[in-house]
């Protein structure tokens, strides 16, 4: 190749590049995609960012990104397995509590499947026992597979039990 073909390819090259939004342009079109309650859009930017940065600084709250376009879309499945993707891939990021929380929650109040949320639940207070949503998880636990009218009387009867302590 000679070196006025060299230069030719690298000029083109660089061209193409510079019109793909990278990473964080596409993550700046996600974040602003959340603010208007637009799942689809985050969806699909999401998964752009997945498919063309998988490694990159914004992959792992991309795909935290999709699970929630899932859930917000009531998408319960899609969501489980976005959640649990995120879980196993980015342990260490931030949102990996808040996603263990919420497989249990879909898999107890959406799915009605309690003995996976009774699993979740319980991984969560193993890996998170001082997390912010500890109280939050031990009421699902004691409220598990009830009707939102059982529970409230279970909660008043242990209140009324207290009380009289």
């Amino acid at each position: 190749m000679t070196e006025r073909m060299k230069l030719f390819t690298i000029t083109i090259a660089l061209l193409l590049a510079g019109c793909s939004p990278g990473d964080e342009e596409l993550w700046l079109k996600v974040e602003q995609a959340k603010e208007n309650n637009n799942w689809d859009s985050t969806m699909s930017v999401s998964q752009r960012i997945l498919d063309e940065y998988p490694d990159g600084r914004f992959a792992g709250w991309a795909r935290f990104a999709l699970a929630e376009s899932f859930r917000f879309k009531n998408q319960p499945r899609e969501a489980l397995d976005h959640y649990k993707i995120f879980i196993d891939t980015y342990p260490d990021l931030q949102p990996a509590a808040i996603s263990l929380f919420l497989v249990g929650y879909i898999y107890g109040n959406n799915l009605q499947v309690y003995d996976s949320a009774k699993f979740y639940y319980e991984e969560f207070l193993k890996k998170y026992p001082h997390h912010d949503l500890v109280p939050s998880v031990k009421l699902e636990l004691e409220t598990l597979g009830k009707s939102p009218h059982e529970a409230l009387m279970e909660t008043t009867e242990k209140n009324r039990s207290m009380a009289k302590q």
